[in-house]
């Protein structure tokens, strides 16, 4: 895969609107942390996370799939990628 259709999806699952409260989120760890061990045991806790972050991914993914004016946009890019790869060559 080349790099630039690499980062049209990036660009796409993971807008700008996403990283900002991802940031947030990771000021906010010791608060979340402090909740998360209420209710999972310590011996569980890197398990808990893991499926956090799988769900986030998930979540996110589909969020980006059903976006519909969104997912035009992306597929009319990798079409001008496309389309300037094959000039290129």
């Amino acid at each position: 895969m080349h790099t630039t259709r690499l980062k049209a999806y990036l660009d796409h699952f993971l807008p700008r609107e996403v990283i900002g409260p991802v940031i947030i989120v990771f000021s906010l760890e010791g608060v979340i942390d402090g909740i998360f061990g209420l209710y999972v045991p310590a011996e569980y806790a890197t398990l808990g996370w893991g499926a956090v972050f799988v769900l986030s991914l998930a979540l996110v993914a589909y969020w980006g799939s059903v976006d519909e004016p969104a997912l035009e946009e992306l597929h009319e890019r990798l079409d001008e990628l496309e389309d300037e790869h094959e000039e290129s060559t």
